[in-house]
């Protein structure tokens, strides 16, 4: 299982939302790939299929949902421009917290980091951080994904 500190630190690349870099970052291709939901449609639709990405954004944000959730620190504008972001605690679990929702959010989204800043329909960062909306952060996670995952879902269940 995921902690928060495996978020602290990593590296995610600005122009790309590649999901087997991230899987593999954080360890978890093989558990998401073994999930009986992305089994069953890798099988019956080929692996790189649109429809078995969007089952294993799913189960990837099932298993960052706990993560999700917790108690957030407050948004830090002051974070972001500190010559040494990583000297305290407090910094190090803001810094984790923001990986993890950059994270959450490039997969939601299907998004890379980039494309993000531009897209104004997409909570960002801190406005997840803040929760400041009615739903939990999972919830306007999951949302974001179904919205924009919608599509390849309808023309799946089209062609069935």
């Amino acid at each position: 299982m995921l902690k928060l500190d495996d978020f602290f630190g990593v590296v995610l690349d600005e122009e790309r939302s590649d999901l087997g870099t991230i899987f593999s970052t954080f360890k978890v291709d093989s558990l998401i790939n073994g999930t009986n939901v992305v089994k069953k449609l890798s099988r019956s639709n080929g692996s790189d299929s649109p429809i078995v990405a969007v089952a294993k954004r799913q189960q990837f944000l099932k298993i960052i949902k706990p993560l999700i959730n917790e108690e957030m620190i407050e948004y830090d504008g002051s974070y972001y421009s500190k010559e040494v972001n990583t000297s305290s605690n407090r910094d190090r679990q803001y810094g984790a917290e923001d990986k993890l929702l950059q994270v959450a959010l490039i997969i939601a989204s299907t998004k890379s980091l980039k494309m993000l800043e531009n897209e104004e329909k997409i909570v960002n960062v801190k406005q997840l951080r803040d929760a400041a909306f009615l739903e939990t952060r999972f919830d306007r996670v999951w949302e974001i994904l179904s919205q924009e995952t919608h599509h390849i879902v309808k023309a799946f269940r089209k062609a069935k």
